[in-house]
């Protein structure tokens, strides 16, 4: 199954990257790709410095978002856990919204929208850490759900707060940021995407035996050696970078982390091993997608990528919930 996703995922990068707004001649695609002296200069430009980065990043970003996916869903053993479950996305949207209202433009283009977005996920991850943390005792997943559920919607009356009072021109533009979009993407983000999501993979596949055990749960796991406590602390560092720098990127992209998980589980089984690889090819495949059509159903206008994704995400969501209630 994972060699049929991997073509999928190459034939889905060469559909993002070829296909577009712009009128493009395949033999231009042909000249473009091959860097060829004839390829007219404008249209190389659409394809090398606008395509290709942003396909990479919203490959990446797919891929990141479900992996923090099952490892959230895996250590809360909670199969509606998501990369967003701990606040993440609401101290993201609290700092970024604040920071597009509030601050003046020299200090965001100072600071990066990214960073201050990631800053407030940060935030936002240690005061749920903090609400669920006892002295003594190791992290309880029920107390840490409620904790982020807590921490969410703070933060969500927060962002509320600040759209509220702000002014409509700026207000406009943080809905845009809230919504979601890869618009925008350039080759300097890449990088740092692509070693949070190298390291957090390696990672993850360091713990895959110790991700199977916590299955059976804790005290069997405990029985099996698995210091369950320190297990559930990496995952939640891991998810904290995987979803800031995600969300600082391309903003709020909700529904990734928590339905392509399950289509994987569906796919190849629940053995991490297999699991991991497979779940993040399907994000990857699945947000490149899901981006191209942002860009070419509404042309020239672009469709919000959270917008689009929620509406396609639906159906095999409840699909997903109703294979859940008959197996119980």
């Amino acid at each position: 199954m994972l060699p049929l996703s991997v073509v999928a995922l190459f034939l889905a990068m060469a559909a993002g990257i070829l296909w577009g707004t712009a009128e493009i001649s395949w033999s231009e695609r042909l000249a473009i790709l091959m860097r060829s002296e004839d390829a007219p200069r404008g249209l190389s430009l659409i394809i090398w410095q606008w395509r290709v980065p942003r396909v990479l990043a919203v490959g990446m970003i797919g891929a990141g978002l479900t992996l923090a996916g099952v490892l959230m869903q895996t250590a809360l053993r909670n199969p509606m856990a998501d990369p967003y479950l701990m606040g993440l996305s609401s101290g993201a949207s609290a700092a970024a919204v604040g920071a597009i209202i509030w601050f003046p433009a020299s200090v965001t283009t100072t600071l990066g929208l990214p960073l201050i977005a990631f800053l407030g996920a940060a935030s936002a991850f240690l005061l749920t850490i903090g609400l669920s943390t006892r002295r003594g005792r190791s992290l309880d997943p029920l107390v840490v759900i409620l904790a982020g559920v807590a921490v969410s919607l703070m933060f969500q009356a927060l962002t509320a707060f600040f759209l509220y009072v702000g002014d409509p021109h700026a207000t406009r533009n943080a809905m845009g940021w809230l919504m979601g979009t890869a618009a925008g993407t350039d080759w300097q983000e890449l990088p740092l995407l692509f070693a949070v999501l190298l390291v957090s993979l390696a990672l993850a596949l360091f713990t895959t035996s110790k991700l199977d055990a916590t299955l059976l749960g804790d005290e069997r796991a405990l029985s099996l050696g698995v210091h369950v406590g320190r297990m559930r602390v990496l995952v939640f560092l891991i998810t904290v970078a995987l979803t800031g720098v995600a969300v600082a990127v391309a903003g709020i992209v909700g529904f990734i982390g928590l339905i392509l998980p399950h289509m994987g589980r569906l796919l190849v089984g629940a053995r991490h091993r297999v699991l991991i690889p497979q779940a993040m090819v399907l994000g990857a495949v699945t947000l490149i997608l899901v981006d191209l059509a942002c860009r070419v159903v509404l042309a020239p206008e672009e469709l919000p990528l959270g917008v689009l994704l929620a509406l396609l995400a639906a159906p095999p969501f409840i699909y997903i919930l109703r294979g859940m209630s008959r197996v119980r």
